[in-house]
């Protein structure tokens, strides 16, 4: 902590956001935001990430939002995806939805979830599909889950099992409870069985 400390002071700006995380990790928030601050004001794009994530935590919103917004012009992926998620949850969906699509190309899993959800909310389901897809190919087992439902809804009953087992064997209960259903209405009765079973732990 000593040298990380003298190492701020000098102005290393990864070092002051090394110091302000482990202040936050430990709770100290009042420390915490004076080192992010001083991390950000320094040009460094996750202290900004950091310090809107602990404003918003702390019900400053306006400020979080302007922080998230200069960290994702600065090309913070991290960030587009938190402004994305504030701007969803105030009712700006439009801009969320901008902000989704400029995270997830920047490679944020999350962000290809979220738009994928967003997008089957919205009934367009081939682009709902596409952004289950990249998720799930990125290792969200959630995604994989949410795919096979939608592969169910449009027919493609094969691939959904595949999928619902695919997520299944990562221990996804109610991927679990899906793939047994869909045994269930094939015949496949003690099989599905089985795998309710294991949903029900």
């Amino acid at each position: 902590m000593a040298s990380l400390h003298r190492a701020a002071e000098r102005g290393d700006g990864t070092a002051m956001h090394n110091l302000a995380n482990i202040y936050y990790d430990h709770s100290d928030f009042d420390a915490a935001e004076h080192w992010f601050r001083r991390a950000a004001a320094a040009g460094h794009t996750r202290a900004m990430n950091n310090l809107a994530v602990l404003l918003d935590k702390l019900g400053e919103v306006d400020e979080a939002e302007s922080w998230y917004r200069r960290a994702a012009a600065g090309g913070n992926a991290n960030a587009m995806y938190n402004l994305a998620t504030l701007l969803y949850q105030c009712g700006e969906r439009r801009e969320a939805e901008t902000w989704y699509h400029h995270a997830a190309f920047a490679g944020n899993v999350d962000a290809m979830y979220n738009l994928a959800r967003l997008f089957e909310d919205q009934n367009r389901l081939d682009d709902a599909e596409a952004w289950y897809r990249d998720a799930a190919d990125n290792g969200d087992i959630d995604a994989i889950n949410n795919l096979g439902m939608l592969l169910r809804r449009r027919g493609a009953l094969t691939e959904a099992r595949r999928c619902f087992r695919r997520a299944a064997d990562h221990g996804h209960p109610r991927a679990m409870a899906n793939l047994a259903a869909l045994l269930e209405s094939q015949g496949a009765h003690r099989e599905a069985e089985s795998w309710y079973r294991r949903a029900a732990g």
